[in-house]
């Protein structure tokens, strides 16, 4: 993952240069989200780049990222999964967002699912052996 990591956190960088201009302060963005929705995307072919990753390890690279000047954002709902990445020391906010995700130029995103999701049921608590997760570099 380190190696992956790294090209991916390279090539954000080379791709992020219109965010740069717009906030020079950051270097891109990692975007949290519950899913990938297609149509957020860029409507032309285009080639994604995915790797699974542990809760740990995400939060590890997360803190990495912070460090080289990402910036961190969620479109993230469900409170039981803020407050569980927050604990495994994912820096979100923890307010609820339920905006819909437009992609940025540069964006990495990062989605976090539960393993078995029950269609209609929110659970309250969420354990970290309940989440799975990617982190998607569109390309």
């Amino acid at each position: 993952m380190a190696q992956w990591g790294q090209n991916m956190a390279a090539n954000a960088a080379g791709a992020s240069a219109g965010a740069r201009q717009q906030n020079p302060a950051t270097r891109g963005r990692i975007v949290f989200l519950n899913a990938l929705p297609l149509n957020a995307l860029p409507r032309s072919h285009l080639r994604l780049d995915t790797l699974p990753v542990s809760i740990s390890d995400l939060a590890a690279w997360t803190q990495r990222r912070l460090q080289e000047g990402y910036e961190i954002v969620h479109f993230i709902r469900h409170q039981a999964t803020i407050a569980t990445l927050r604990a495994a020391g994912i820096p979100l906010s923890e307010t609820p967002n339920v905006g819909l995700y437009q992609y940025q130029h540069g964006d990495v995103v990062v989605v976090v699912t539960l393993r078995a999701p029950q269609r209609g049921q929110e659970q309250q608590q969420v354990n970290i052996s309940e989440l799975e997760a990617w982190i998607v570099m569109v390309l």
